[in-house]
């Protein structure tokens, strides 16, 4: 966070800055009360001092810190010199050990005696028996320091990776594609199409349910594997099962989840779609809509593809029938562009839906005859309670959690 009473924000090769005024002293920066765990730690701070007039080299011009509890606990400081910032920018840093779970500010106390261009971004990285230097972590950590020229879609997204960067997401070049590690989950992300689905799973948090229970997910529209590597990554939950009809896509998924090697096991990965039926053959789909817009539905003109289709009752009978057999709780996400009817009359056909602990659905607005209702109905019969989300106009979210066995 930046104190715009000392200075002005400022663009400094993508990264937002304060460009402190002479004379001013105060906090610059400031925030972000993070949470973080018990351990250690370091942080880093980029600084550099911006045109003015020479000052005595032993001159102070800042102060680093770490602080929680409302900037009352101090966890480490140091201070800066004029001799220290006479070789253009620099990245200071800064390590400190949290005895206990605390919520912490990173600030930088300016003299005024240097007009200064701090980074709102301060990077952090725990130590706790890391193998390497603290400074190697950071640099590995670091945002990617290329032109593109090799990499195109770096180049051209430049911006919009340094946002993801300065919200705490990890940032790096693999071979032709950039990496993106999230809230512990790494992906590859190679065109636009991968990123669409970052904001809703990872910042508006969608899917990011919590429980004491053991619990096994159903993930029908798997995509690129964003959310079935969510719900991996959950202690709570024991086992993934996930269904993508579209190869390309579920290729991307299965790349992904080979970057995720310590909850890979729990993932088993399907490549077809559910349905109210089983079916094989082709259908039309519309190569300009992004990966996560294809449906098995259908498109009037496209481009052929060939897909499979299964029962979603005799496909999810006996998973169900062996996470119960475990004592696992059972959780569908469901985001399948329209087939989420006739799946949801496969799992009443097949009575499943009293076996089912929760939804989290995503319905498509694309038949005149159907409604969310119309998969809420039997929900509610079943003894579920229905948080839905759905807007007027256009596709919906709705959330179900039963509460008591269906008759």
């Amino acid at each position: 966070m930046l104190n715009l009473i000392l200075g002005n924000a400022v663009t400094v090769d993508g990264r937002s800055c304060i460009a402190t005024n002479p004379g001013v002293a105060g906090h610059a920066v400031y925030g972000p009360y993070e949470q973080r765990e018990a351990g250690k730690y370091v942080v880093e701070f980029p600084i550099e001092s911006r045109d003015g007039q020479p000052i005595e080299r032993n001159a102070l011009c800042a102060v680093l810190d770490v602080t929680s509890s409302g900037g009352n606990v101090l966890h480490a400081r140091k201070e800066i010199f004029a001799a220290d910032l006479q070789n253009g920018r620099a990245n200071f840093t800064l390590p400190f050990q949290l005895p206990k779970r605390a919520a912490l500010e990173y600030r930088v106390w300016v003299s005024g005696a240097l007009p200064l261009v701090i980074g709102d971004h301060r990077r952090v990285v725990q130590t706790t028996g890391a193998p390497i230097t603290a400074e190697a972590l950071l640099a590995q950590a670091s945002f990617p320091d290329l032109d593109g020229e090799n990499l195109p879609f770096f180049r051209e997204n430049r911006d919009y990776f340094r946002s993801l960067y300065e919200r705490d997401c990890g940032v790096r070049i693999e071979q032709d594609a950039v990496v993106l590690t999230i809230q512990g989950v790494s992906f590859y992300a190679r065109s636009k199409d991968d990123l669409n689905f970052i904001g809703e799973i990872f910042f508006e948090h969608a899917y990011n349910f919590k429980s004491d229970a053991d619990w096994c997910v159903i993930d029908i529209g798997m995509n690129i594997g964003l959310s079935t590597l969510l719900f991996a990554g959950k202690s709570e939950v024991r086992e993934v099962h996930s269904f993508e009809p579209f190869r390309g896509t579920y290729d991307r998924a299965v790349a992904n989840i080979g970057l995720n090697a310590p909850v890979a096991a729990k993932v088993q990965a399907h490549n077809f779609g559910l349905a109210d039926k089983d079916w094989d053959g082709e259908i039309l789909i519309n190569q300009s809509s992004d990966s996560g817009a294809m449906t098995t539905v259908g498109a009037a003109v496209g481009t052929p593809i060939r897909i499979s289709l299964k029962d979603a009752g005799g496909v999810l009978g006996p998973i169900i029938e062996r996470a119960r057999a475990g004592n696992l709780d059972i959780l569908v996400k469901m985001d399948c562009e329209g087939s989420e009817f006739a799946i949801f009359d496969s799992l009443i056909a097949a009575d499943l839906i009293r076996h089912i602990s929760g939804f989290m659905v995503e319905w498509h607005a694309m038949f005149d005859d159907k409604t969310q209702d119309d998969l809420i109905r039997p929900l509610r019969k079943a003894g579920f309670v229905v948080f839905d989300r759905s807007p007027p106009v256009g596709n919906g979210f709705f959330y179900a959690a039963r509460l008591r066995e269906g008759s």
